[in-house]
């Protein structure tokens, strides 16, 4: 258990070995790489900084046009099933048929994909104007000459308005004006009107007369077609275009048959580029690259081997600088390697740190599982959660989290009688059941609950403060463990002791510790200083031991919650089923849909806060994190995982 022992490498590499070289390097996903540019080797030889990035320009240029293929065949797709529209899930691929897609790539076949989309785009834009241009000239089809026509007589002036008024009411407001009007369509209370003005004539008392109405004026684009004609040509257009773009989707619809090879596509490109990305970490001249990084004592023999079969690449094991720390690798047994995970969603142990991820283990799964509280949704967790497993490899280690949570929870549940709430109220001959486990009814006797939960949160925190001491003692930090954490321990066993025993001997002993932390927990060169800081130590433990006891009292909370929503859905079930004729059918939905419900909010709810008290009050005794995580120089497919195959030396 803890980090795993990681030596530094360098390599020259040499530019006509580069390619081949870091494609092997990326296929073993063994070794970590470090920025050298920001480093004091960049300080110390300036000239070795590259003026430029490196760039591959095809894999770029390919690449994005893989993502616009991704985003026009996507649709179309069978996709991941019902799973992936909540859960992206990478498709496995075998090494064997990953390389030999990649082999059958041709570049023209994605320009040609991404042509298809670029012309059926401007179809469909022509098609919105042309369904556009027919709606506007579709209600101006009654005027029988081209509006051309129209705008260029001499005498007259032709104006046409959208007015919001009847037909009778336009035709009274202008009886006695020379104006002729001619209504050419009514479409409820809006009129397209024609309004034939002779010219010098009437020109301001038409306005005024307007402006009584809601009234917009109509410009018509010059044509010398009649609304009709424009309205049939548009029509027949429309057709032309929707054939013409059916058969494109039609096209797409077939390629898309072929969506996963153009996943494997995207993923190889986007691992180039990757590729490529790593030499802007490192020091080159025109001809050879300096890499640095680091491995897996366990993993050097392979590290070695790839080097052999390269002539013009050399290795070096090296020493740090001194400013250097190496990154933070995880190494723990199969039960703690799933609490990994919520480690890293804190922070990587530094170098020098514990790492905490087997304590939270040990821990993790009890507080999850009294959260929770009912047996009935811990056993609906484990089925999920192995269920799932094959289907999810890239989410193992939280889905191993939850799998132990739901065993440990149908203890719990077993023992505070909860089985989807009290199941015994719909269904009385399970009461006998129900009852045969239960040590205490947490809603009957909430004390013993809370008291259980304060019983938690001492055990941890007295962990926490055993993990410290052990820390310091192996950093020989020997009087800080005494006058902190060693006096802590010492002032809780004189208290409980003497309060057991009834001994005010004992009691007053646990004054002792407490001097030793308000002379020693902090050191200066001034007494009056360190007493100060070290009263204000012995004040903030206090206050802080109460504080972080009393947040375990959420566990208690959330269990009640639990155990009070599935007996609220129970309630309900039971009120509904005796409604006549869909009473029992209605039910029936409610129980399963208000069951999911409260397993689905309430798993959250023990996952978050769990996951807090592990952060917030564990934590905060003996670790601080901020290390660097070992991220080895490795295959990182977004829509696919390369199988698992044997390394070889």
């Amino acid at each position: 258990m803890g980090l795993t022992p990681l030596k530094k490498a360098t390599f020259l590499l040499y530019q006509n070995e580069r390619e081949e070289f870091l494609a092997e390097l990326q296929g073993l996903g063994i070794f970590h790489i470090s920025d050298s540019r920001d480093s004091s080797l960049a300080e110390e030889y300036p000239d070795l900084v590259p003026d430029a990035d490196f760039h591959d320009v095809e894999a770029e240029e390919i690449f994005k046009g893989l993502e616009g293929i991704i985003d026009i065949l996507k649709p179309h797709s069978k996709g991941a099933g019902i799973l992936g529209q909540f859960i992206d899930i990478k498709m496995g691929v075998s090494p064997e048929d990953y390389y030999k897609t990649i082999k059958n790539f041709d570049p023209d076949e994605i320009r040609e994909i991404n042509s298809w989309e670029e012309h059926r785009y401007h179809l469909r834009n022509k098609l919105t104007e042309l369904e556009e241009q027919q709606a506007f000239y579709g209600e101006w089809i009654k005027l029988k000459i081209p509006i051309s026509e129209l705008e260029s007589l001499e005498t007259t002036s032709i104006r046409f308005y959208k007015i919001k008024a009847k037909k009778e009411e336009i035709e009274e407001k202008f009886k006695d004006t020379p104006v002729e009007i001619s209504i050419i369509y009514e479409n409820g209370l809006l009129s397209g009107v024609l309004f034939v003005i002779y010219k010098g004539l009437m020109s301001k008392e038409f306005e005024e007369i307007l402006s009584d109405f809601d009234a917009e004026p109509v410009d018509f684009p010059e044509d010398e077609r009649t609304p009709r004609e424009i309205v049939s040509q548009c029509k027949t257009e429309i057709k032309r275009i929707d054939k013409e773009i059916s058969k494109i989707s039609e096209k797409i619809i077939k390629k898309s048959e072929e969506f996963n090879r153009f996943l494997i596509f995207y993923d190889y490109f986007r691992t180039r580029i990757l590729r490529t990305d790593v030499l802007n970490k490192t020091l080159a001249s025109k001809e050879v690259f300096f890499i640095e990084g680091w491995i897996d004592e366990a993993d050097t023999p392979l590290l070695e081997g790839l080097v052999s079969r390269h002539a013009s690449v050399d290795l070096k094991w090296t020493e740090p600088r001194k400013e250097e720390s190496p990154p933070s690798k995880l190494k723990n047994n199969k039960l703690a390697e799933p609490y990994e995970a919520l480690t890293s969603l804190f922070a990587y142990p530094r170098p020098n740190e514990i790492d905490p991820s087997p304590f939270i283990g040990i821990f993790f799964g009890i507080f999850f599982a009294f959260c929770l509280t009912d047996a009935a949704y811990g056993i609906i967790l484990v089925i999920a959660g192995f269920f799932l497993m094959s289907k999810l490899p890239e989410g193992r280690k939280y889905l191993w989290i939850f799998i132990v949570g739901g065993i440990f929870t149908i203890f719990a549940g077993a023992i505070t009688g909860g089985w989807m709430g009290d199941i015994d109220r719909l269904f009385p001959q399970l009461t006998n059941f129900r009852h045969r486990f239960m040590l205490f009814d947490p809603f009957e006797d909430p004390l013993k609950f809370l008291y259980l939960a304060f019983g938690f949160g001492a055990l941890q925190i007295g962990t926490g403060l055993i993990i410290s001491i052990k820390e310091k003692l192996r950093k020989k930090q020997f009087l800080d463990a005494v006058a902190n954490e060693i006096s802590w321990i010492l002032f809780f066993i004189f208290c409980i002791s003497g309060y057991i025993i009834g001994s005010k001997i004992v009691t007053y002993l646990s004054v002792l510790p407490l001097l030793m932390i308000v002379l020693f927990s902090w050191r200066s060169n001034s007494w009056i200083k360190q007493i100060a800081k070290g009263a204000f130590t012995l004040f903030r433990g206090l206050v802080g031991f109460l504080g972080d006891i009393l947040s375990y009292s959420r566990i208690m909370a959330l269990g009640l919650v639990t155990a009070g929503l599935a007996m609220s859905v129970n309630v309900l079930v039971e009120l509904i089923s005796k409604f006549p004729i869909v009473g029992p059918v209605l039910a029936v939905f409610l129980f399963i849909g208000g069951h999911l419900f409260s397993l689905a909010i309430n798993t959250l709810s023990a996952f978050v806060h769990t996951m807090r008290l592990q952060f917030a009050e564990f934590f905060s005794y003996f670790y601080e994190g901020g290390g660097e995580r070992f991220e080895p120089f490795s295959f990182e497919g977004k829509y696919t995982r390369l199988q698992k195959q044997k390394k070889e030396v």
